[in-house]
């Protein structure tokens, strides 16, 4: 079983979750609650993840690898943070721009774009203009 500490790492990055306590989820269930992204999840998702939250506590612990997958999805959605939201978004920005750039030619004369397509503070800059613009104007 994975301690509180397991917020602070990607899920993606853990060997394989084989099981998960009551413990583990309230942990996850108090990150969501406190950076908002649990009233993200929709009222299907957020009665499953009370279920096996009440399955965990009066039962066991979770060790089914088909809802520990939708279990991990999530605890994923629940633990991003409106930064790694953003650096998300301008990655996919980014990929999305840099091929017209050099088939425009663009970093020709504008080379400094490069290094600020390198730059955290950009991309987050970036990421978080993205997702702040009304759909109806994003390209």
């Amino acid at each position: 079983m994975y301690s509180t500490s397991i917020s602070s790492i990607s899920l993606k990055q853990l060997p394989a979750i084989t099981s998960l306590s009551y413990e583990d989820l309230k942990a996850y269930h108090v990150k969501g609650m406190r950076n908002g992204n649990w009233f993200l999840l929709d009222r299907v998702q957020r009665g499953f993840y009370r279920a096996c939250m009440v399955y965990a506590r009066l039962s066991r612990p979770i060790r089914n690898p088909r809802l520990l997958g939708f279990l991990g999805d999530l605890m994923e959605k629940m633990r991003s943070s409106r930064k790694i939201r953003a650096l998300r978004t301008a990655a996919k920005e980014v990929e999305r721009i840099v091929p017209i750039c050099f088939n425009a030619g663009v970093f020709d004369w504008v080379p400094q774009l490069l290094r600020w397509l390198q730059e955290e503070q950009y991309l987050e800059w970036l990421g978080v203009t993205k997702l702040s613009t009304v759909n109806m104007f994003q390209t």
